[in-house]
């Protein structure tokens, strides 16, 4: 299953996108300066978001970027990259047919695969995103997802969804698992991307899971057919990355990983992590 939208950035004007809906290719201290976010006040259980507000972020400063110790550095970066595979989690939407004839079972049907990860947790579940596209809510359908440490598939629960956002939220017991990392949706949040700055995605793109790759922010661009601007990016995504996390060098969420270009893998875009925010409390998973 793919998902075809034209770009309408100004560097590339007629490629076309690829939604990344299959499987994702290729503890931790967050070494960041306190920063205060001011959290946007929401009325009657909902807020909003406006395009040029983006332009009055603050700029985000973290410790990791003044190191000149390398051995720190690296530190840090692997530290970052085992965080984030051990909050992936492998998506998969199926469909549990009657086999005929006369009580033969039922059959197990694929129907699309992909990535999340972990952003919540309570006493009994854990919550996690990924894109409304990965898991066809519209459909008389189950929702599978294997987190870092899982032998096998699990079900899980749909507790919120938006086409118009591309984003949905599924929760599952946490049962045994002692091996779940929580990726930080806060720090980063209402604060500007810094061009050039180091960016990691991890997913689980052409059957190989819980994967990381490594590039860099490039700019906010628009899409045809999508109404915010979106994080362009350079982190090498392909089928199944699609609701993989795109995170800053300490771990922290800058954005869910949507679309790549269906004839490069120089182009990768995801939704910045303010939409995200937005989706979540206007849908009340988040006070």
């Amino acid at each position: 299953m793919k998902k075809l939208l034209k770009l309408s950035i100004i560097v590339i004007m007629s490629m076309f996108l690829v939604a990344c809906d299959a499987v994702y290719f290729p503890f931790f201290d967050i070494f960041t300066e306190t920063q205060t976010t001011t959290l946007r006040t929401s009325v009657d259980g909902t807020i909003t978001f406006v395009e040029s507000e983006y332009n009055s972020f603050a700029v985000y400063e973290s410790l990791t970027y003044s190191l000149d110790d390398i051995d720190e550095y690296n530190d840090i970066l692997l530290s970052t990259k085992s965080h984030i595979r051990h909050a992936n989690i492998q998506v998969n939407t199926v469909v549990y047919n009657p086999i005929i004839p006369w009580g033969g079972g039922t059959s197990r049907d694929l129907i699309s695969m992909g990535s999340g990860f972990v952003f919540h947790e309570d006493d009994e579940f854990y919550y996690a995103i990924t894109n409304h596209h990965v898991i066809e809510s519209d459909l008389n359908v189950d929702f599978e997802i294997k987190t870092f440490e899982d032998t096998e598939f699990h079900t899980s629960e749909l507790n919120a969804f938006s086409e118009e956002y591309d984003l949905a939220v599924l929760k599952f017991t946490k049962n045994s698992r002692t091996e779940v990392s929580i990726i930080d949706i806060y720090q980063r949040l209402y604060y500007k991307f810094n061009p050039g700055e180091i960016v990691l995605a991890v997913g689980n793109p052409s059957s190989v899971v819980n994967n990381v790759t490594f590039g860099e922010f490039k700019s906010m661009e628009n899409l045809e057919n999508v109404d915010f601007k979106v994080i362009y990016h350079d982190a090498t995504i392909a089928n199944g990355s699609s609701g993989g996390a795109l995170v800053d060098i300490d771990g922290n969420l800058l954005g869910v990983n949507t679309w790549g270009l269906e004839d490069t893998d120089e182009f990768s875009f995801a939704i910045p992590n303010y939409i995200v925010y937005t989706f979540l409390i206007n849908n009340g998973i988040l006070d």
